[in-house]
């Protein structure tokens, strides 16, 4: 039996419930620990999410024993398995650019991008970047530049910064949030200005959590889908180095699913009340069999009129934007559930289960149930990593 240490600083319930079932099926002892090494321990593998290389190192035997991060440089006996934060962004930043939204603004305790990281591993950084290739600023708050990872900020000048930082923003305002575990303390000062949610501020969260987005002050709109594949991920990639296979250096990227929409930003940020009625139209719908005409008649305008206005407003097509409605809505089904695909067809607005593969496939490249056998992978079947 193999004894593996999961070192987790912030635990994900779902990477960890992920690391326990790989575990249990190829003989691993799973030990779990915060954010410190049990002094002496030593052991076949370690998987950790945010642990510094210091921390690391007390590891005895440190050198001989592999190690895979959610966050580290790879290199030696360590390497990285990490969400993809590219695709995090561009996600987040069609969400919100599709309902209108000009103002922008992201909250953590620090920039992540550090020494000692793997780069492009913050997904606050990733936004900023996405939004400016696009034409578009985010005002970021970071309340503790110099915050170590096994730090924690003193809540009252988290409390004062938020405030500060709130009150200076424009709104209508998009504000995403990297760390489940910043809601409360987000919603708290978002309460005690007066701001409405999601009138004012329309918030979107980087969680897959329900603990942190079911049971806050406001459900909350979040992303999907990346959590169990990180957990599968990082635990078959260690599998590998404790066989001493031969794997890449090269960080593997893990990208989410979807975007779950709730009640946090259920609003829309659209000056011209036609072009508002249907994308209204569009988000209450897509899941039936309607059309860019149905749209056109809910908002009172031609098709081509209709087409004129999104081009104008949001920079693509009705068609473009009803597909990527049903298109979030078929990758949350494929990653989350077990629906054949003839129920997914019929509730995402497709006539058919084979209409709904040609769309898929023509947009993506690859067929739904392939997709779906890649999201759920054992390692039996798994590619090389730097195949992933």
């Amino acid at each position: 039996m193999r004894q593996i240490l999961c070192a987790m600083m912030s635990p994900n319930d779902q990477i960890v419930r992920e690391i326990h079932r790989f575990g249990r099926d190829h003989d691993w002892q799973v030990e779990l620990c915060g954010g410190r090494i049990p002094p002496g321990w030593s052991g076949d593998g370690v998987l950790t999410d945010c642990l510094p290389l210091e921390e690391l190192k007390k590891i005895r035997n440190f050198e001989c024993t592999p190690v895979v991060s959610h966050t580290l440089t790879p290199g030696g006996n360590v390497r990285t398995v990490a969400g993809d934060t590219r695709r995090i962004a561009e996600m987040i930043a069609d969400y919100f650019l599709d309902r209108g939204f000009r103002n922008f603004a992201a909250i953590d305790a620090r920039d992540w991008n550090r020494q000692g990281c793997i780069h492009g591993i913050d997904p606050v950084v990733s936004l900023r970047e996405e939004l400016e290739r696009r034409g578009f600023r985010l005002e970021v708050c970071h309340w503790k530049e110099d915050l170590r990872p096994e730090e924690l900020a003193d809540y009252g000048s988290v409390l004062a910064r938020l405030a500060e930082f709130f009150s200076e923003m424009p709104r209508p305002l998009a504000l995403f949030i990297p760390n489940g575990r910043h809601l409360t303390v987000a919603y708290r000062v978002i309460h005690q200005l007066g701001i409405r949610v999601p009138e004012e501020f329309a918030v979107l969260c980087n969680t897959d959590e329900p603990f942190f987005t079911e049971n806050a002050s406001i459900p909350t709109t979040h992303i999907s889908g990346e959590p169990l594949k990180l957990g599968r991920m990082s635990a078959e990639l260690l599998e590998r180095m404790m066989n001493a296979e031969t794997v890449p250096e090269a960080p593997v990227w893990v990208p989410p699913a979807s975007i779950v929409s709730s009640r946090s930003t259920d609003v829309l940020a659209i000056s011209n009340p036609k072009l508002a009625a249907a994308v209204d139209f569009f988000l209450g719908n897509f899941m039936n069999f309607i059309s860019v005409e149905d749209a056109a008649a809910a908002a009172g305008l031609s098709p081509s009129m209709l087409v004129r206005l999104f081009r104008k407003h949001l920079r693509k097509s009705p068609s473009e934007f009803l597909r990527g409605l049903r298109f979030n809505r078929i990758r949350h089904f494929l990653d989350k559930s077990d629906l054949p695909l003839p129920e997914i067809a019929r509730r995402t607005g497709y006539g058919s289960a084979m209409s709904l593969s040609i769309a898929f496939r023509r947009e993506y490249g690859i067929a739904p149930g392939e997709y779906r056998r890649t999201r759920r992978r054992k390692n039996s079947d798994l590619p090389p990593p730097d195949q992933w």
